[in-house]
């Protein structure tokens, strides 16, 4: 009967466990990853839904052999909101000021290389 218990405790342990995580971890609200082998322009986009007062966190990868590659968000009437600084990794934060359907746009001119970005709903 002892060991029962222990088993069931166990299992109650682990369900409350899983459950704090998946209520607190952060939601993925958009994606996009390209790899190009040879040069290309071209232009990417993803869109999301914000709320005001929305922190959102930008989890970026790139491997840039050459070219230009800019990540950049728009508001719902093409204002750019916000601009990814250049760099190899980039984890950074935003906070939305306005609720608003954004495009999150990758920019690749003359670019040869491979880019991973997603974009959180940060707690």
């Amino acid at each position: 009967m002892k060991k029962k218990s222990i088993i069931i405790g166990i299992i109650v342990v682990i369900v409350v466990v899983i459950s704090i995580y998946l209520l607190t971890s952060s939601k993925v609200l958009c994606s996009m990853n390209h790899s190009y082998s040879e040069q290309t322009t071209n232009t990417s986009a993803v869109g999301f839904l914000g709320e005001t007062g929305d922190r959102i966190k930008f989890s970026f990868r790139s491997n840039i052999e050459s070219g230009d590659l800019d990540i950049i968000l728009y508001d719902s009437e093409g204002n750019e909101v916000y601009e990814l600084d250049r760099a190899k990794e980039l984890e950074t934060f935003f906070n939305l000021s306005n609720s608003d359907t954004y495009t999150l746009v990758a920019d690749c001119s003359n670019f040869t290389g491979s880019y991973s970005i997603k974009v959180y709903k940060a707690n």
